[in-house]
């Protein structure tokens, strides 16, 4: 028996591609992206309310100062991201094929 005749002889099949199983890399990184400047506009606009409740003397300045640390730690976080895929495609760009 040649292998090739053994070759036919076995069912086979290419694995099928679901595409909900094997989700694409980019949208993922855009959708962590995303979620990530959606999660910093929110707590940029909690701090913004927390200042004007603190000023019409709804809340006290501890408040006001936690919710504008976090808004602060997080653009801070945000912007270290966006220097480092700077550098990425920076470096990208600089390859020779």
């Amino acid at each position: 028996m040649k292998i090739d005749d053994l070759m036919m002889s076995i069912p086979w099949a290419p694995p099928e591609i679901n595409s909900k199983e094997q989700s694409d890399p980019l949208a993922d990184f855009k959708k962590a992206l995303h979620q990530s400047i959606t999660e910093l506009n929110e707590l940029s606009h909690e701090a913004n309310q927390k200042v004007h409740e603190m000023i019409m003397g709804e809340t006290d300045i501890h408040e006001a100062m936690i919710a504008m640390e976090k808004a602060g730690i997080s653009l801070r976080l945000m912007i270290q991201i966006r220097n480092k895929i700077m550098a990425a495609y920076e470096e990208i760009m600089r390859m020779q094929f």
